[in-house]
């Protein structure tokens, strides 16, 4: 599993550039893709990172992100709402399980305890059923990067995905 690192100093064409520049490297151009799942772009406000300027630039970056898909493949992607995709495929979180998460005493550098505890959560989740993932540590700190909670959200959205279409083909048939 991959992720493209950005900066704050690069436009969003730069940023799209290296994106396409680590899905080639990945050699994901040459693989047989038949579907395309992204995650919903953020529709409101939530914690200090939601401004309406984050909001606009990420939807901005996941329309470029969208075309480069469709253009490449010929496939539209389908959108999922990260918190409905992570309850579709992690159903069985009790509320007791929810509520520890949110008492974790897990912060993020930027101090949002509860939003990283949750990630932390899905990310341990998605750690167990794919133990074969190197992910990513700092080499200064050693800690787990934050990158890798975005990796977790990526394989939730796919993981949703499929579940959907299971879905869909068992009422089918």
């Amino acid at each position: 599993m991959s992720c493209a690192k950005f900066n704050s100093k690069q436009s969003k064409f730069e940023r799209l550039q290296i994106f396409i520049e680590e899905f080639k490297r990945e050699k994901i151009t040459e693989m047989p893709i038949e579907m395309i799942a992204i995650e919903e772009p953020l529709k409101k406000f939530k914690g200090k990172f939601s401004s309406a300027e984050t909001i606009a630039i990420l939807n901005y970056f996941n329309g470029l992100v969208s075309a480069y898909l469709y253009m490449t493949f010929g496939i539209e992607p389908v959108y999922y709402n990260v918190n409905s995709a992570r309850s579709t495929v992690f159903p069985k979180q009790s509320k007791k399980e929810a509520a520890e998460a949110l008492d974790s005493e897990e912060v993020s550098e930027e101090g949002t305890k509860g939003e990283v505890s949750i990630k932390h959560e899905i990310w341990k989740k998605v750690m167990k059923l794919e133990p074969q993932i190197n992910w990513r540590y700092s080499t200064r700190t050693r800690k787990l990067m934050d990158e890798n909670y975005d990796m977790s959200d990526a394989y939730v959205i796919g993981a949703c995905h499929l579940i959907m279409i299971d879905k869909q083909l068992s009422t089918q048939g």
